[in-house]
């Protein structure tokens, strides 16, 4: 009986010694190994042959988390500690795209931000077979300019082009009822100083009698037209309509005329053949700055634009937007 006993205490010093062994593996190797099948119960009944009277067995809650945490759950959140900066740096390129490209996207989307008129938008260009030999133009037939640049990489060439005014006409005529709005940006780099010469001009605007355009180098003066001009010590914008001049500088566009100047702008233009009119708006204020009146002739109408003097100036001219108002009841349009 004694053999016996000593035995069962043995066994049972060296159940507990291997437990014990087990578990520091464990803890060492960072694995879980489920020998006891993750039961508190079990683990309390292991070490029961090695308990005192009345001085009950304690173990910390944590390391049977530990020992009873899921593998999968376990390796997947080591995972993410060793990863951690990756992901992180993934997630600050996804806000990235999101702040950056969608945007983008969408302004790509849509013609202008909060446009209420984008049901009348329609794409206004320049005619490339009316344009004089020595101008340029975009590939899109949008820019138009007096001198090869990036932006006016075409040279134009075509048995229909002006020979004598020196620009192009739109590629939509008018009707005795169009009522059409556009915007025109402007640029131009003087390459001499104007001093005081009168007679310079940088460009211009103008409706006119198709038959009639070619005939003069100024549309103005058998049509209607807005023109920069020499002002003296500035550049500003006029009026001319056949033999009838403003008097007064409609809007000063350059406040000096001395070489190296360079003006940029957008002006925005109305014609309402319903009252025969023909309006030149400043983008600035949204405000009429003159109104052409009497537009009226026997032979279509025709919106025309130049750019003149490229030994002088380097100008450019570029159709912004177009809108075609034909069907609304309106008189004038300020956008």
């Amino acid at each position: 009986m004694k053999k016996s006993n000593t035995n069962i205490g043995y066994n049972n010093e060296r159940a507990s010694f291997d437990v014990s062994s087990d578990y520091c593996d464990i803890v060492n190797d960072g694995k879980q190994i489920n020998n006891l099948q993750g039961s508190t119960e079990q683990v309390k009944h292991v070490y029961e042959p090695r308990q005192v009277d009345n001085v009950p067995m304690q173990f910390s809650e944590s390391v049977v988390r530990v020992t009873t945490e899921p593998r999968t759950t376990r390796n997947v959140w080591i995972r993410l500690k060793q990863h951690k900066w990756s992901i992180l740096a993934f997630v600050c390129g996804v806000i990235l795209t999101l702040v950056i490209a969608v945007p983008v996207m969408v302004s790509k989307s849509t013609p202008t931000k909060n446009d209420d008129h984008a049901g009348y938008l329609f794409a206004l260009k320049f005619d490339r077979k009316s344009t004089h030999s020595l101008l340029f133009m975009s590939d899109d037939n949008t820019v138009l300019g007096n001198t090869f640049t990036k932006e006016t990489p075409n040279p134009t060439n075509h048995p229909e082009q002006f020979n004598n005014y020196k620009g192009t006409i739109g590629d939509r005529c008018l009707t005795s009822t169009s009522k059409i709005y556009f915007e025109i940006k402007f640029s131009f780099k003087l390459l001499k100083s104007l001093n005081y010469d009168s007679n310079v001009i940088v460009l211009e605007v103008g409706v006119a009698s198709r038959e009639k355009i070619d005939t003069d180098y100024h549309v103005g003066y058998h049509g209607w037209s807005f023109y920069f001009g020499n002002c003296n010590t500035s550049i500003c914008l006029k009026s001319i309509y056949g033999t009838q001049w403003t008097a007064e500088q409609d809007k000063i566009i350059s406040s000096s005329n001395t070489v190296g100047t360079v003006t940029t702008g957008i002006l925005g233009f109305f014609v309402n053949m319903d009252r025969n009119e023909f309006s030149v708006i400043d983008k600035d204020n949204s405000k009429i700055l003159f109104t052409i009146t009497k537009v009226v002739s026997a032979d279509q109408l025709c919106l025309a634009f130049a750019v003149y003097n490229p030994s002088t100036l380097e100008t450019k001219l570029e159709i912004m937007y177009s809108y075609d108002f034909t069907h609304l009841p309106i008189i004038n349009v300020v956008a």
